[in-house]
């Protein structure tokens, strides 16, 4: 059934369940920019109404500014002006200052109910405990396989933070509670943001091997003395991420043939090596997932 205009209204208007940080950081800008232009209007109003009252009424300018002060916020106790011109003054107050203020308290409004401001404080406590990071892992990209570092290196205890644009993943990594930055890894500020600079390794496991050639390079380029351990999903790919900079180059699919290929052999030990599943009654296992073991998978 298509959609009435009022619901493709709320459907257009409808905020995302959970802005990315990029987005929060163009919305925190955009309420700054809306209360400067407010400020910045009052303080004009301000101090023009100053000058002409004190102009028009005989007053000191900081007489008149009192007068403009309570003009402006409707007080009214300083009396009707007596000139013409301080009359007309306080019409335009009225008007202007009316109309400021309510700009100022909508933007406010705003901010407070649409849940920016909850939003705005979680990114700038998440960048502060980034900022705090030493010696922590960059996990580039969160696929399968950026879950599944995630996992391993949250087991072992180490900081890392997590650099991915894609918003469908935003809400398993705020699930899992890591630390993470919004945007693609290839952007130099996007990786300076994630602490790069003060960073122990980056791991570039993005599903595309061009990107994570563009990570390597970009990692590289800041950083001449960091570790890079790069996913290559192509064997072409792998000369080119050591050219590009890469430490170490890993193919999940060589990795996976190879132990799979192993265990169809029953080379001895690999077998032992995975997670036992599906007990029997003597306690033995029945399957066993297998784990790849980098240092084996090879030979």
């Amino acid at each position: 059934m298509p959609l009435t205009p009022f619901e493709r209204l709320l459907e257009q208007q409808r905020l995302p369940a959970q802005p990315s940080r990029a987005l929060i950081r163009r919305e925190y800008f955009y309420f700054l920019r809306r209360l400067a232009i407010a400020g910045l209007s009052l303080a004009i109003l301000m101090v023009s109404g100053a000058t002409s009252y004190a102009a028009f009424e005989s007053e000191t300018w900081w007489r008149g500014f009192i007068r403009t002060f309570e003009t402006v916020t409707t007080l009214g106790s300083a009396g009707t002006p007596h000139s013409l011109g301080g009359q007309v003054t306080e019409i335009i107050l009225i008007t202007l200052g009316l109309g400021t203020l309510l700009y100022l308290l909508g933007t406010i409004t705003e901010l407070l109910v649409t849940g920016h401001l909850t939003g705005l404080l979680q990114a700038r406590r998440m960048q502060k405990r980034i900022e705090d990071l030493r010696d922590h892992y960059l996990i580039c990209g969160f696929g399968r396989v950026g879950h599944r570092i995630a996992r391993r290196l949250m087991t072992a205890g180490v900081p890392f933070v997590v650099v991915d644009e894609n918003p469908d993943v935003r809400e398993d990594m705020e699930e899992m509670g890591v630390l993470h930055v919004d945007g693609r890894a290839s952007v130099d500020e996007v990786l300076c943001e994630a602490g790069v600079m003060r960073a122990r390794a980056v791991i570039a496991c993005v599903d595309s091997d061009a990107e994570n050639i563009f990570v390597t390079i970009t990692a590289r380029a800041l950083r001449p003395d960091i570790e890079i351990v790069a996913r290559a999903a192509e064997e072409p790919t792998e000369q080119k991420l050591i050219r590009a900079g890469a430490n170490d180059v890993v193919s999940p699919y060589k990795a996976s043939g190879d132990a799979m290929a192993r265990l169809a052999l029953g080379v001895p030990g690999a077998r032992e090596k995975g997670t036992p599943v599906d007990l029997d009654a003597d306690g033995r296992a029945e399957g066993r997932v297998a784990d790849l073991d980098p240092t084996t998978s090879g030979s």
